[in-house]
Order: structure tokens, then C-alpha cells, then sequence
């Protein structure tokens, strides 16, 4: 349980602000103090090799310590929470689903596609190597993809010895953007109803509630985008330095962790800029040079590891003229639509097939008329295709279609009342929320996961949604709102389908199913055969161990946790093969190769096949 002094360290940084900042804020600055502080110890620690358990645990020890000193003199180690009284049916609800997703993000074990294939898969690695410098595999998004979430998750991971807590960097995140909602709608003009109201709204989308129990990263994302957004609107109007600071932070931590922030926090710089230029002045370039100083900190290593091997500092994952390309090949006004109806059609799903049907056929008869193809591979992922499908309760997935409905509502008062026409800084916040989504839908290709990527413009629409509810309705049916909100979330709260809190017979809950079993909830194909595998290699008592495969890795790592061994992907081809030379890669030579769908034994050469059930095949070294 040494994880603790992680707890520690940020719970001392949140007391070290409370004497000057309100309990929200003091969250949210001590969040961003304590994700540059974690980048830091990484980077600086994997240059000489010791992300190691001694290192790791006696830099936070040390950290803790000082910020100890620091609120010594200055504030107790208790801080009181009032919660206010008109408003604690609301808040109860709040907690109520922050505690049954927490209570699932402890039980279960990570198991969504990403994270077997590259979300926990590149920590092991990481652990492994004791460094995060870049290493030859076969799965290129281990290297290129923004690391953030995974750093964090390696630091739990290295303190407690295995998964445990791994899923608590989104639930964490999950809180951090409840919080951050509320302060928003504070500036934005919003009374405590609003405020509270903000957080009920945020806490209750569908796909956040799902990722709060994962190791995806789109919650972690949410958080920090939602921590510079609130930073900046403070900085529009009060230039001063921490403000500058805590908005670099933020910014840094965002793009840190994942590349559509790049896209997100585009409209509100520019908001930022103008909306200030006349105010600020010289101030405001002080600032800006501030902002991106810090943003460049926190992202130089990741910048430098993947220019040292693709040539380009946010990596080279896919040729630009590729399927598999991530950027529209086509920048054409129908295209644009196109991408704007397949976009928003992903949180239109309902439960009836009929009405699904209908809604299909409608979006086909709109392309027919702008004359683009609906699934043109310019602008459609890989092969993927459109269609309107009953509303999945999965974290890939699974749509947001009341908190749309309460958005188009939202946007629709605010067009029609004048007064809410006068809350202009209101008007220009959700003007940069919409533009975020323009902005998505001009430059990404669609594709059937993007209301995962969505996740954070529903977070921050929160502030807007409940500040026009707030205006508009009494408080008694604001509360009946919340109520209502909660109420509609207990499917994706009870039910999600790879981490049930309530099961049945064909999907048990994640209380009566074993650890092992829940890795494999997504791919149940895999079980038997994964298990297998591991036992076979075990058998054989071998130090080294080569991987030859393009997914679903980490539950081998599970598996084989009980062996001490050396796992290294094995005949790697492409672009990370320049670095199978260093060391420690340089001396590795596997006894026992695992491949995943390859059997051809051109692969592996001087080894010959031992084993096999399902894709899984075993090589032994001749």
C-alpha cells in the first residue's frame, strides 16, 4: 500500500493552497502542481535507468516532506467541507456515482482493447526497461502516443506491485472534472444552483461514467483541458504569474496526454488573445511566453524521444496518404458536413431498431444530396462503416444522447432569449466549445469510436448547460433535472458490459468473476488460450521470452507475473527496429517466442513450433 504517499503528497499540495484559494480551486491548482511534479521525477529518473520502487518511493517521500514544511506554519492538516443545505440531494447524487464507479474502478482489473494493447502494455515495458525511452515493438502507438496517464499509472503501478489502482487515474480525473465544471459556471456568471448543477450534468455522461473505471485516457484529457480552460478565463482578467503558470501546466499536461487537446484548446487560445489583447497589452505577451515556456517543459522528453526516432515530435504512426490515416485527405465543404452529421449521429443511437432505421435512412438521403460518399475513405477511418446502431452500453461506444438533447435545448434558449443573449461571456465560452467540435470534425477522419474522443467538449458544455437551465427554470425543477439526470445514468453505472456492477447469468458481475476472467471480458476468445500459453511457458522455466504480435499484449505480462522473466517483442520490422541495437535490447535472445495469428515459420528462423490452441502459437528455440 505504499501508493499512499502518492495520496499524501497531493493531499499536502491541496492543503498548501487552501490557505489562500477555495476548496475547488485549491483541487485543481494542487492537481496541476502534482501532474507536472509526476512528469518531472519521470523524465529526470529515466535518464539514468531508476524508475525503480527505492526511487520512486523516496522522491514522493522526499516531495511530501517539503511540502509538509511548507503548511506547517501556514495551515492544519484539516481542511472542513461544508456542503450547502439547499443543495444536498444533489450533491448525495453526485457522490452516489462517484462512489459505485470508484467501487468498479478498484474491483475490476483494466480490460478495454487500448489498454491491453498499449495503454498498460507500454508501462510493463516502461517498468521493465526502468526508463521510458522508446523500444522495439511491433505495436508503434507503445511509442508514439501521448504518455501522461501511463506515467501516472506506472507510478501506482511501481508502488503497489501490480494493477490495483491502475484505474483510479480516470476516476481521479472524473472528480477533478466535476469540480473544474463548477468553477467554470462560477465565472461564467452561474449562482450555486448553476455551479451544482454543472457538476450533476458532467457527472452523469454516459461515456464519462463508463471511462471513469478504465485506464483510457479521455477522462485524464477532460480533466486537464477543463483545468486550462478555467485557468485561462481567470488569466483574461487577472494577469498574474500563477494564473500563467497553472494555464502552461494545464496546457502542457492536456497535450501531454493526448493530440486531440491540440485541436480542443485552439478556439479558447485565440479567445484568450483577442478578448485580452486590449486589456493585458504587454501583459498578455508576458503571459503567452510563460504559457508556452511551461507547456514546452512538461512535453520536451516526449518531443525529443519521438524525433530521435520518427523524425517528428508528436511521432509518424501512419503514412499521410494511408486508410489508416487519422487526417481527412479531402478538405471539402460536403466532406466537412459529412463529418459534422456521422460526428453528431454517434449520440443519437436510441434502444428501437425501427427508429434507429429511420434515422439511418435520413443521414444516407442528406449525403445523397451533398453528394458525398458516406464512408469515403478520405474521411473515414480504415474500414470502417457508418451506421446508426441500437446504443451500446460499452465505453468504445456508447453515446451521449440526453446530455445532446439538453445541449441543443441549451443553445436553442439562448437563441431565442434575449437576455441569455446578453451573457456574452457565456456566449463566447460555448462559441469556443462548438468551434472545438468544427475543428474535430474539418481535421479527423470519422470513426465509429469518436464519442469516446468526445468526452471532453461534453464536459465542457457542462458549465454552459446548466448556467441556461439555471436561468430559465425554478430551482425546484433544476433539482427534479438532477434527479432525472442520475436516474437515466443507472444503466451506464450498473451495467456497463466488460465491468458490470449488476450482472446475470450470461454476464456476471465483477464481483463474483475472478480477476483473470475480467481481463479477458472483451475477448473471451483469448482466455483459454492465453492461460494456456503461459502455463506452457512456465513449464519451461526460460529467463527470456520474445512477443510477436501486433495486439492485445498486456495480459500475457499478467499471466507471467509469477515467473521472473524478460519480455521484449521479438523480430520487429518497422520504424523501432533502429533502436533493438541499444542497450538493453542489443544482448536479448528469446528462448520461448508467443506469437498472436502468425505461424509461418519464416518468422523465426532457428525456432521451431512447440504449441498451439487458437491464435496463439508457441516457438521454441532449436
Amino acid at each position: 500500500m505504499f501508493v499512499i504517499v502518492l495520496i499524501v503528497c497531493f493531499y499536502f499540495t491541496f492543503l498548501f493552497f487552501c490557505h489562500r484559494f477555495n476548496i475547488r480551486e485549491s483541487f485543481l491548482l494542487a492537481a496541476i502542481v502534482f501532474g507536472i511534479s509526476l512528469t518531472t521525477i519521470t523524465e529526470i529518473l529515466s535518464i539514468f535507468k531508476l524508475l525503480t520502487f527505492s526511487s520512486i518511493l523516496g522522491t514522493w517521500l522526499l516531495l511530501s516532506f517539503i511540502w509538509f514544511l511548507l503548511i506547517k506554519k501556514k495551515s492544519g492538516l484539516i481542511v472542513d467541507f461544508k456542503i450547502p443545505k439547499d443543495f444536498k440531494l444533489e450533491i448525495l447524487l453526485v457522490f452516489f456515482v462517484i462512489t459505485v464507479t470508484g467501487l468498479i474502478a478498484l474491483i475490476s482489473p483494466p480490460n478495454t482493447w487500448d489498454s491491453m494493447t498499449y495503454h498498460m502494455s507500454r508501462v510493463v515495458h516502461w517498468i521493465q526497461n526502468r526508463s521510458v525511452a522508446h523500444y522495439p515493438t511491433h505495436i508503434l502507438g507503445q511509442l508514439f502516443s501521448t504518455p501522461w496517464a501511463e506515467f501516472a499509472i506506472m507510478h501506482f503501478q511501481i508502488l503497489n506491485g501490480g494493477d490495483r489502482f491502475a484505474n483510479f487515474v480516470q476516476w481521479f480525473s472524473m472528480i477533478g472534472s466535476i469540480l473544474g465544471v463548477s468553477l467554470i459556471a462560477k465565472q461564467l456568471g452561474a449562482n450555486k444552483q448553476g455551479q451544482i448543477l454543472a457538476a450533476v450534468v458532467a457527472v452523469t455522461i454516459p461515456m464519462g461514467i463508463l471511462q471513469a473505471s478504465s485506464t483510457q485516457n479521455d477522462y485524464v484529457v477532460s480533466f486537464w483541458l477543463v483545468c486550462f480552460v478555467y485557468n485561462i478565463i481567470l488569466l483574461k482578467t487577472q494577469p498574474r504569474w500563477i494564473y500563467s503558470l497553472t494555464t502552461g501546466g494545464s496546457l502542457g499536461l492536456a497535450i501531454l496526454t493526448k493530440a486531440t487537446a491540440y485541436i480542443f484548446v485552439f478556439p479558447f487560445l485565440v479567445w484568450f488573445v483577442f478578448s485580452s489583447l486590449k486589456i493585458l497589452k504587454w501583459n498578455m505577451l508576458k503571459s503567452i511566453f510563460v504559457v508556452a515556456i511551461v507547456t514546452l517543459f512538461i512535453n520536451l522528453g516526449f518531443y525529443v524521444r519521438n524525433f530521435d526516432l520518427f523524425k517528428f515530435p508528436l511521432g509518424i504512426p501512419y503514412g499521410n496518404l494511408s486508410k489508416y490515416s487519422v487526417e481527412n485527405q479531402i478538405l471539402t465543404m460536403p466532406a466537412f458536413i459529412s463529418n459534422i452529421i456521422r460526428n453528431v449521429a454517434l449520440h443519437i443511437d436510441t434502444q428501437s431498431v425501427q427508429i434507429n432505421a429511420v434515422i439511418d435512412r435520413k443521414i444516407r438521403q442528406l449525403h445523397i444530396l451533398l453528394g458525398q460518399d458516406i464512408n469515403d475513405p478520405r474521411t473515414t477511418f480504415g474500414d470502417t462503416k457508418f451506421c446508426v446502431r441500437r446504443l451500446p452500453i460499452h465505453e468504445d461506444e456508447t453515446g451521449n444522447p440526453i446530455h445532446l438533447i439538453l445541449i441543443m435545448v441549451s443553445l436553442i434558449f439562448c437563441l431565442i432569449s434575449r437576455e441569455l443573449r446578453h451573457f456574452k461571456k457565456s456566449i463566447s465560452y460555448v462559441t469556443c466549445v462548438i468551434v472545438a467540435f468544427l475543428g474535430f470534425a474539418f481535421y479527423l477522419k470519422w470513426q465509429p469510436w469518436h464519442s469516446r474522443l468526445h468526452l471532453p467538449l461534453f464536459v465542457l458544455f457542462s458549465p454552459f448547460v446548466a448556467i441556461v437551465l439555471s436561468k430559465v427554470f425554478n430551482y425546484k425543477v433544476i433539482s427534479l433535472i438532477s434527479i432525472f439526470l442520475v436516474m437515466l445514468s443507472f444503466p451506464w453505472v450498473f451495467y456497463h458490459g466488460p465491468r458490470p456492477f449488476i450482472g446475470h447469468i450470461k454476464n456476471p458481475s465483477i464481483f463474483s468473476t475472478t480477476r483473470i476472467d475480467l481481463y479477458f471480458k472483451n475477448r473471451q476468445d483469448l482466455r483459454e488460450p492465453y492461460i494456456q500459453a503461459a502455463n506452457f511457458v512456465k513449464s519451461w522455466k526460460c529467463s527470456n521470452i520474445g512477443l510477436f504480435l501486433a495486439d492485445w499484449e498486456y495480459p500475457f505480462w499478467v499471466l507471467l507475473k509469477s515467473a521472473v522473466v524478460r519480455i521484449e517483442h521479438f523480430g520487429v520490422k518497422n520504424i523501432s527496429s533502429a533502436v533493438k541495437y541499444n542497450t538493453p535490447f542489443n544482448d536479448f535472445i528469446p528462448y520461448v517466442i508467443i506469437s498472436l495469428n502468425h505461424r509461418e515459420n519464416k518468422f523465426f528462423t532457428g525456432y521451431k513450433e512447440a504449441w498451439m490452441l487458437g491464435p496463439v502459437s508457441i516457438f521454441i528455440k532449436e
